[in-house]
């Protein structure tokens, strides 16, 4: 099956994970993939793996713009000479692109919708779900029924999944080294820490690992934080470490293109999200990395984590609870390594990218045909 991906850029993201996963098992499978964006800082991964580019103007929040309408014309130039069987729309703006190309080449197309999204008159107007809506999690799905009234007969539930055995394997020995001493992290020093885009506003939560960090010093006076990510709220998050009077042991690693090395480092894994995550990818790569995790009770979270089963989730805004559940892990590893152990079966259960994409490609074999 010829398969084009529309996306807005191939910037590190969630997004951009799960397009390059996806692409990666489809291909794996004999399936022709091409990859339509404006580009990104992970265009080398995506060639590396031999997957086709297409560079058009869809890096714009104005989903109905001069930009997206050139995108649009260079998009039927592309498939004019080299047709695809189905398109798959990732983004408002790849959505957007997909429905115009769908209608002027009458190519089929399915959507994933990554997010929960304000039901602004553009979506509600011109919703463009495509003949399938793909719903990375339930919430996301009864988002679509209940919020833009997406028919039922026309949804997917295909959870997110990743490479449970890489993640599960530790990076080489120099690197682990490498990484350890450039934090300067001693053997045997505890540390705990999160993974995500450093983003505008209080929706991802780090000040809340820091502020439980805070709670902790003085009982765990040897504790580190690993902040693992990059974005404009690196500098509020800096400067709220200062004034927390923790910031000696805090350690903002920027983005890092191996998360393995980093989640090796960490004996418990916090994902503090305030806003109701979509999914929480970085979480089921910890709980695949065997990390016990401690997970802010919202959005899709329940959904991946089993409170005391294979995780502990906590209330949003309860950094005491926080403190209290990071603590707990720290102090008991009997329970840590019980709760990594379920957390890693969980993965290989539920979130698997090879279960991911034989759903995918169920869907796309069901709008495409025999």
């Amino acid at each position: 099956m010829r398969i084009l991906h529309i996306t807005s850029h191939l910037d590190i993201g969630g997004i951009t994970r799960y397009v390059l996963s996806l692409s990666g098992q489809l291909m794996e499978r004999g399936h022709r993939v091409t990859i339509a964006s404006a580009g990104g800082n992970l265009e080398g991964r995506a060639e590396a793996m031999g997957l086709t580019q297409w560079h058009v103007p869809l890096k714009t929040s104005q989903e109905f713009g001069l930009k997206v309408f050139r995108g649009i014309r260079q998009l039927i130039g592309h498939l004019e000479r080299e047709p695809v069987d189905i398109i798959h729309a990732h983004t408002r703006v790849g959505q957007v692109a997909a429905d115009q190309v769908s209608r002027r080449l009458k190519i089929p197309y399915v959507t994933t919708w990554h997010g929960i999204y304000k039901r602004r008159l553009g979506r509600r107007w011109y919703p463009c779900t495509g003949r399938v809506c793909v719903a990375i999690s339930g919430v996301v799905l009864e988002h679509l029924l209940k919020d833009f009234r997406v028919p039922r007969n026309r949804t997917r539930l295909i959870y997110n999944g990743v490479d449970a055995a890489h993640y599960a394997s530790l990076p080489d020995a120099s690197s682990l080294q490498a990484c350890r001493g450039r934090l300067r992290i001693s053997e045997g020093q505890r540390a705990i820490g999160g993974i995500g885009r450093l983003a505008t506003g209080k929706v991802k939560g780090f000040d809340l690992i820091l502020a439980a960090a805070a709670l902790l010093r003085e009982t765990l006076p040897d504790i580190r934080v690993l902040i693992v990510g990059d974005g404009p709220r690196r500098p509020f998050l800096e400067d709220f470490a200062g004034r927390l009077g923790i910031l000696n042991r805090v350690h903002f690693m920027g983005e890092v293109d191996d998360i393995r090395a980093p989640l090796a480092l960490m004996d418990v894994f916090v994902f503090p999200s305030r806003w109701p995550e979509a999914f929480g990818l970085s979480l089921i790569e910890a709980m695949a990395a065997g990390k016990p995790v401690v997970a802010i009770r919202n959005g899709a979270v329940p959904e991946i984590v089993r409170d005391g089963v294979d995780g502990l989730l906590v209330d949003p805004e309860d950094v005491q609870g926080l403190a209290q559940g990071i603590a707990r892990l720290l102090n008991d590893r009997a329970l840590a390594g019980r709760l990594a152990q379920e957390a890693q079966r969980r993965v290989r259960e539920r979130f698997t990218i090879e279960r991911m994409a034989t759903e995918v490609e169920q869907v796309y074999r069901e709008v495409v045909g025999p």
